[in-house]
């Protein structure tokens, strides 16, 4: 319990934050691709553990079939470490590839993270599992608009972040 208070270092990922990641209800997803989600997401977490020592670990999912992982540290995780991931987003459209990773500190998306997802069109989806096994989902609808966020960046993101309200889904299947 201790450990689930501070938020300013790594927690360890154990069986028990494995088990407890939930099936999360995304919009315009079937119940299957929900649960494939979770299943990754459970998936990751387990790399994270047994090949990386609960630091940060990236997937670049596009469609179900194509993967790139990549390791980071206990406090980033470098997009452009991967080949692979470059390969999928040179092939995909608007809004296609999800981002998945984790976040040792048990804390929710950082600034870096709603950059990278604003930044890029390709990305439809991106998720933080935590090292305690809680879930935080960023999704663009069909209405996002890439060309006004792209203005977040040109007039500070930074100061404009301050007051804008993200929207995090966390409803279980």
């Amino acid at each position: 319990m201790e450990q689930s208070k501070k938020r300013d270092h790594k927690i360890m990922i154990t069986d028990v934050a494995i088990r407890k990641v939930s099936t999360v209800h995304i919009p315009n997803l079937t119940v299957q691709e929900c649960a494939w989600i979770a299943d990754e997401h459970r998936a990751l977490l387990g790399i994270a553990r047994e090949q990386n020592h609960s630091d940060e670990v990236l997937f670049v999912l596009f469609g179900q079939f194509q993967k790139a992982i990549i390791f980071g540290d206990e406090f980033s995780v470098d997009l452009n470490d991967s080949a692979d991931a470059y390969s999928i987003f040179a092939r995909a459209s608007a809004r296609e590839i999800i981002l998945l990773h984790n976040h040792p500190s048990t804390n929710s998306f950082s600034l870096s993270d709603v950059v990278v997802f604003l930044r890029y069109r390709q990305i439809g989806l991106m998720s933080v599992v935590t090292n305690q096994g809680n879930v935080h989902i960023l999704h663009k609808t069909s209405q996002f608009d890439y060309d006004k966020a792209k203005g977040l960046f040109g007039i500070g993101i930074a100061d404009k972040m301050k007051s804008v309200v993200l929207v995090q889904i966390f409803c279980p299947v």
